[in-house]
């Protein structure tokens, strides 16, 4: 009788900071998981919480480890890889949700020697508040194993990734230093390295608990502009780089009109919607557009500014949070 070969061991990894309203949630999913709890170990890096989190993980079976001199998710994660044992690295964050099944669709992949990572699906953990519907009906920003231009490999969000630990390692870790960015730096980096593949697990869910409030949507869309104008100026001279200066500024152009035409359209469907039986939500969609695609221009002015457009590297002298 041929011996049936073992799971592969694998370790979890979860940056936290102040994540007292979701961390139970998040562990509880990934402690129910469908696979052997003998091939896999959580780790959770607490980065300078002040809210109780700490305290919450260590009523779990699970690894605290901290990560106080730098502050950033990035700094967190790598704490966790400086202490993971497995053979395969899985990230989510803190506001996650795993499905059932989760961590068992997220390895499979690696059946294949040459696969190197995996993005899994990231979906809205039960909208309730007029955001995290918008977030979740309009936006939908959570799209994994984005491809930026057929030159360039595809790109994964930590919320749902899974890589080979050895090849994480070889690449460096992530960039600590860079607040926003680093994930996407880092697909590119393995990728380009180990010239293997990184494909999507459709059946590897995650459900992402939105942030349920209009300055927390706009913090979002500033730190994904910022981090546009992060990468631009690390990738720019790269032949392939769909995202120049210049396609830069006509895109910022584009949104600036864009911003016009939601504060009209806000107008519009407040005059039309009593007589087209249209609710609330209807109404506030295009304010919604707005203070996203505000968001967004303000993150990239930010960084243009911050790298003195496209040519200094700010973060070489140190971590900068935005």
């Amino acid at each position: 009788m041929v011996e049936q070969a073992k799971p592969l061991f694998v370790s979890i990894v979860i940056p936290a900071y102040n994540a007292a309203r979701t961390i139970r949630m998040c562990l509880d999913s990934i402690l129910r998981q469908d696979y052997s709890r003998d091939r896999y170990e959580v780790i959770v890096v607490d980065n300078n919480s002040t809210d109780g989190t700490p305290e919450i993980v260590q009523q779990y079976p699970v690894k605290l480890a901290y990560e106080r001199q730098l502050q950033g998710p990035h700094a967190a994660t790598n704490a966790g890889v400086k202490e993971a044992k497995g053979e395969i690295l899985v990230f989510t964050d803190s506001d996650c949700i795993a499905k059932q099944g989760w961590l068992r669709a997220m390895v499979k992949p690696f059946e294949d020697e040459n696969i190197v990572g995996v993005g899994g699906r990231i979906e809205a953990y039960r909208p309730i508040t007029r955001v995290e519907r918008f977030m979740a009906e309009e936006i939908r920003p959570h799209v994994n194993c984005v491809k930026m231009s057929d030159s360039f490999p595809v790109a994964v969000l930590t919320g749902n990734a899974a890589w080979r630990t050895d090849a994480v390692r070889a690449a460096g870790l992530f960039n600590a230093n860079l607040y926003t960015g680093a994930e996407v730096d880092l697909s590119w980096r393995i990728q380009w390295q180990t010239g293997k593949r990184v494909v999507p697990a459709e059946d590897a869910v995650v459900y992402h608990i939105f942030s349920p409030n209009v300055r927390r949507l706009f913090r979002h869309f500033h730190i994904y502009g910022y981090s546009e104008v992060i990468l631009a100026t690390m990738y720019k001279d790269v032949p392939g780089y769909p995202r120049t200066p210049g396609q830069q500024w006509r895109l910022m152009l584009r949104q600036c009109r864009s911003i016009a035409i939601y504060i009209a359209s806000f107008v519009y469907r407040s005059i039309t919607a009593p007589l087209r039986g249209k609710g609330s939500d209807y109404v506030t969609s295009p304010l919604l557009w707005l203070v996203s695609e505000a968001g967004n221009l303000y993150g990239k002015l930010e960084a243009i500014w911050q790298t003195r457009y496209y040519r200094k590297q700010f973060w070489a002298d140190g971590p900068k949070v935005i």
